[in-house]
């Protein structure tokens, strides 16, 4: 069986044809690479003894058949980073070697479930204090979004080459979607903070936006495991 690897995000494939889509990152099959250990060519088997002849016959000279050598697979060259010739490569490649996006990442991960609860108790219970908190958390999740957004471009580029899939799509879908959601529920808040616990006709807007955000937020998160646990 052969192996193969997806270049865009190290997935290893046993089969005897790449497959069709990564499983992992949505790649083409064009994506994928040959990794297989070369196979040793076997030795010919010995020639039949040759038959008695009489003296005056020469003697026959058996030739081994020669073993064809199989032509290497076409590879595809493993994309580059684009920002090797840029004045900044070494702080965009520390991001990367240091993990800046998984770490910025984690601020509106950890706090987004928070928001979206307390802006829920603020609004059945009638908590005021409870709706303040959830003002300030949103705010830092909205100001926290533009580097997550940057270090996860920068990450992409790097580790990915930049390759367009489904997955990235996705992922890139949902991190601005997050962002403006976050962006737009914030100054929501600045501007009318008795939306959370006031009835009012906006009211079942602003909460299917938490519910949107929280879901947007959800799926990114869970398409960045697929490529962390290429899986």
């Amino acid at each position: 069986m052969k192996k193969w690897k997806c270049t865009v995000c190290g997935y290893i494939h046993t089969g005897d044809e790449p497959p069709d889509k990564c499983p992992v990152c949505g790649a083409p099959k064009s994506r994928f690479i040959d990794i297989s250990e070369p196979e040793e060519a076997s030795a010919p088997e010995p020639a039949a003894a040759a038959e008695t002849v009489p003296e005056e016959a020469p003697e026959m000279e058996s030739e081994a058949p020669a073993v064809e050598s199989e032509a290497p697979a076409e590879t595809v060259p493993e994309p580059e980073s684009p920002f090797k010739d840029s004045r900044y490569r070494q702080l965009f490649e520390m991001m990367t070697r240091y993990h800046g996006h998984p770490i910025s990442v984690h601020i509106p991960n950890g706090l987004l479930p928070v928001v979206v609860l307390f802006i829920f108790l603020a609004a059945i219970f009638n908590l005021k204090g409870m709706a303040t908190a959830a003002i300030f958390n949103l705010g830092v999740v909205a100001l926290a979004m533009p580097l997550v957004l940057f270090s996860g471009w920068v990450d992409w580029q790097n580790r990915f080459g930049g390759a367009m899939t489904n997955v990235f799509s996705v992922k890139i879908a949902c991190g601005l979607t997050v962002t403006v959601t976050a962006w737009l529920l914030f100054i929501w808040l600045l501007v009318n903070p008795a939306v959370i616990t006031t009835p009012q006709s906006a009211r079942v807007a602003f909460f299917v936006i938490n519910l949107i955000m929280l879901g947007a937020a959800a799926t990114a998160g869970w398409y960045g495991g697929k490529l962390v646990f290429r899986e």
